[in-house]
């Protein structure tokens, strides 16, 4: 009988892939314990919870898309509510139903941590690199006890990792079909939480600078993108100028905003302004007005509340959770500083610092940190393998290239 001999690369990409299968593993074992064993079948929502998982009843029962309920309306963009409405038509609207969709969530725990190791493969080719990443994002406890919330914070980590991985691929590989691809998945990302919209304008950096002047190479993939997030939208567009008689882009929901500008608006007589220009405008405002007290909260009085918060929810393994935020935290940025530099890494690190910084304009919660922890742990993941491997990528952000013979 021949024997059957691996390749070293053989060897390794095996040991990889089963190295983040034993991840998964723990990570929905992690899941699960959170569900079973944390207020099961209980009722005791928080306010959004509540209103989510009424939205998607009201849906069902009753046709109509309502946050507040008793009338349609567009305070928040279609994403979650959506998600829930969909799981519940196949699992039902009572306790029995609302228990699948934390399952259902669990799965997405562990999706998001495979998506942060393709992700850092993609950019790396490093599978040392891409394990470390994947292993920050499955031991971060908060995604388990949130896969029992009805939060958009799980769904949003999933979808926001899996468009950064098909619109890697597409850039890589230059397909069509998988930027129009990136264009929907761009646009679901974006309505389950709108925030991530900042990071539009620089998408296409990488491909405007190869195809400088080679407009239609340019274009064309940039068109593709545009058609998928338009044709994915059209149907929320559309119902709100049907329903509301106006046209609502992703949600009305302003307030996060105006409560982000100052820690007490109300004890210095502020009023919402209700559109983004005016709170853009109140901030300028009072950076003018009030320049260390308005920077102070900015910078640091919000930085310590949504990233430096210990514990939080998490339930089990807290210590752990913490150790796994700090490292994916300060390793995080400083991988992201280093791409920051480099030729090729700096397209990804461009988008990043763009979305992390525009979190600081809305109110501070640690919540909001959820939907920044995958993305730090890719970087992470680079800053860790780049003390022993370097950093720069096999095929990051143009071309095919070549998969390295040294693949960790």
């Amino acid at each position: 009988m021949k024997k059957l001999s691996w390749t070293k690369d053989q060897r390794r990409r095996a040991g990889a892939f089963l190295g983040l299968a034993l991840l998964c593993g723990l990570t929905l074992l992690y899941c699960l314990v959170n569900i079973f064993t944390i207020d099961r079948f209980g009722t005791a929502y928080s306010p959004d919870e509540e209103n989510y998982i009424n939205m998607a009843r009201n849906l069902l029962e009753h046709g109509y898309y309502s946050y507040w309920g008793g009338e349609p309306d567009a305070y928040v963009s279609p994403g979650y509510p959506v998600f829930l409405t969909l799981c519940m038509a196949l699992f039902g609207t009572d306790l029995q139903g609302i228990d699948c969709i934390k399952f259902v969530q669990a799965f997405l725990v562990c999706g998001t941590a495979a998506l942060v190791f393709t992700q850092v493969w993609l950019l790396t080719k490093k599978y040392s690199m891409a394990l470390i990443a994947a292993a920050l994002q499955g031991f971060n406890g908060c995604y388990p006890y949130y896969s029992r919330r009805m939060l958009t914070e799980v769904l949003f980590a999933f979808m926001m990792m899996l468009f950064f991985v098909v619109f890697t691929l597409a850039l890589q590989r230059e397909k069509k079909w998988l930027h129009f691809l990136s264009g929907l998945l761009f646009c679901a990302a974006v309505f389950v939480r709108p925030l991530l919209i900042i990071v539009l304008p620089v998408l296409y950096l990488p491909l405007l600078v190869k195809y400088w002047r080679q407009w239609k190479k340019f274009f064309l993939p940039l068109g593709l993108f545009l058609l998928g997030f338009v044709l994915l939208g059209l149907p929320w567009w559309i119902r709100n100028l049907v329903t509301l008689h106006k046209f609502v882009f992703l949600a009305t929901q302003t307030n996060p905003l105006f409560y982000g500008i100052v820690k007490d608006p109300k004890a210095l007589g502020l009023e919402d302004p209700h559109s983004l220009l005016g709170n853009i405008l109140l901030f300028f405002q009072l950076l003018v007005q009030r320049p260390v007290e308005t920077l102070r909260w900015i910078l640091v009085e919000k930085f310590n509340t949504i990233f430096m918060a210990p514990g939080g929810d998490v339930q089990y393994l807290p210590t752990i959770t913490d150790f796994v935020k700090l490292a994916s935290l300060f390793l995080g940025l400083a991988g992201a500083l280093r791409a920051f530099f480099s030729k090729k890494l700096v397209w990804a690190a461009i988008p990043f610092f763009l979305y992390f910084l525009a979190i600081f304009a809305f109110v501070p919660t640690a919540r909001f940190a959820l939907q920044y922890w995958p993305l730090l742990a890719c970087f992470a993941g680079f800053a860790v393998g780049g003390l022993f491997t370097g950093l720069e990528p096999a095929c990051w952000p143009f071309g095919k290239g070549k998969a390295s013979s040294e693949q960790e």
